[in-house]
């Protein structure tokens, strides 16, 4: 399974610029999860692809509470570090025609490589997932397909292992009572 940390900086109008750094000065912010669909792709070879993004940890350098004394004390926009943890989950369903022995033990899954940027085609839309933070702050989350790449290789049930590539959006919705205490800065 691959977990990634992306760092986000929130502004004041909403904006999120991310870099790949971890911080530790961040604190963990509960979260509820409003809603987490799967993405499905119908690839050239027939088969169904499907990706779900998963939230696992948010983190933030500051509280809403700490941002809105230090607004207080300084009158100037103060910047908010967070961070996401996140998953992608991938599955496919495979026609009978396409499925082959499972391969044992996967190395050079790249090389194994046998089609290149399969196209394909959105069945059910690219949704935005939707998460509450226990700060009241409202995140939006896309996962974009990018490339499907078809392997040579075979997963435990037989089906062709493709890779995925793919790309993340996300959006952030700060409480009303923070307008103006956050200042664009670029991460």
């Amino acid at each position: 399974m691959l977990v990634k940390w992306c760092r986000c900086k929130l502004t004041a109008q909403n904006d999120v610029s991310i870099s790949e750094k971890k911080t530790s000065d961040h604190k963990y912010v509960s979260f509820v999860v409003k809603k987490e669909p799967w993405n499905k792709y119908k690839l050239e070879d027939k088969s169904i692809l499907k990706t779900k993004f998963i939230l696992i940890n948010v983190t933030m350098t500051k509280s809403l509470d700490e941002v809105s004394e230090e607004w207080e004390k300084n009158k100037k926009p103060v910047e908010i570090g967070m961070g996401i943890q996140s998953t992608t989950v991938v599955g496919v369903e495979v026609p009978t025609e396409l499925r082959g022995t499972p391969t044992p033990i996967i190395e050079e899954l790249r090389s194994s490589i046998i089609e290149e940027d399969l196209d394909f085609e959105t069945l059910n839309g690219e949704y935005w997932n939707e998460y509450q933070l226990e700060n009241r702050i409202k995140l939006k989350v896309k996962n974009t397909l990018i490339n499907v790449a078809k392997s040579s290789k075979f997963d435990s049930m037989g089906a062709p292992i493709y890779l995925v590539d793919g790309s993340v959006s996300i959006k952030a919705s700060l409480p009303k009572s923070t307008k103006g205490k956050f200042v664009l800065k670029k991460a």
